[in-house]
């Protein structure tokens, strides 16, 4: 993605990628007292933190052996909630004006749950859910997705992935000595991500136009690691297509 602020960290990155990407951007940011910069040095703890909570979540031991299991079980339970979150929404524009009142209805109680609920820990999404589909599944709602475009369908499907979720969380969970909360790698990334290509990129383009001299140099730097970063990420994306 590239315009005024320069080209932004792709998406299809992974976690460990994120994590290299976010450290070197620190060690560059450090380098520099931006002790006079209050916004630059919010920034940086910003990114610090969140690199510290996403080193953690993918060097966790409690469970070890489940995750990766966990991961990809979390992957497609996240892709099942976008799939039914997208279709609901999608009914509420049919020409049907019974259907889309019922799809208003359904998209209110969606609302109601966090639309985003798949962005939170295992723990938090897995109960957010199950809090979700009670509402779905009251004898007033339920019949309503009968009449609505694909939504049953990826519903069943959104159940399926999230009892997989569930089950392999408690598995690893009941490995475990520690009642803690863990973080998956893949949100952690995405947040990481975001701080890096919402605040800081633009922050810093804005500001090397105001002063070259102070801020030309971290500009440069941190756009030629997210540089590079795409570079091997659109190499092995394209491995994978012809593969």
């Amino acid at each position: 993605i590239r315009g005024l602020m320069g080209e932004q960290i792709l998406n299809r990155c992974k976690a460990k990628e994120v994590e290299n990407i976010a450290t070197h951007i620190l060690f560059e940011i450090k380098n520099k007292d931006w002790s006079m910069d209050s916004f630059m040095t919010l920034l940086s703890q910003r990114i610090e933190a969140e690199t510290d909570v996403l080193t953690k979540a993918l060097n966790q031991t409690l469970g070890g052996e489940f995750t990766e299991e966990l991961a990809a079980k979390d992957a497609v339970f996240d892709k099942d909630f976008i799939c039914f979150e997208q279709f609901v929404e999608a009914n509420l524009y049919m020409r049907d004006d019974a259907i889309s009142a019922k799809a208003k209805i359904l998209w209110q109680i969606l609302t109601a749950n966090d639309l985003k609920l798949y962005i939170q820990s295992y723990e938090s999404q897995i109960t957010s859910f199950n809090h979700l589909l009670a509402e779905l599944e009251r004898e007033e709602i339920k019949p309503l997705m009968n009449d609505l475009l694909g939504v049953s369908n990826c519903l069943a499907l959104l159940k399926d992935s999230a009892k997989d979720l569930a089950n392999t969380y408690d598995r690893m969970k009941s490995k475990g000595d520690e009642d803690i909360e863990l973080i998956a790698p893949s949100v952690q990334q995405k947040l990481i991500r975001e701080i890096i290509n919402n605040d800081l990129l633009p922050y810093l383009c804005v500001m090397a136009n105001v002063n070259k001299q102070v801020y030309g140099d971290i500009k440069q730097k941190v756009e030629m690691c997210i540089e590079d970063l795409n570079i091997r990420i659109r190499a092995r994306n394209a491995c994978a297509k012809i593969a």
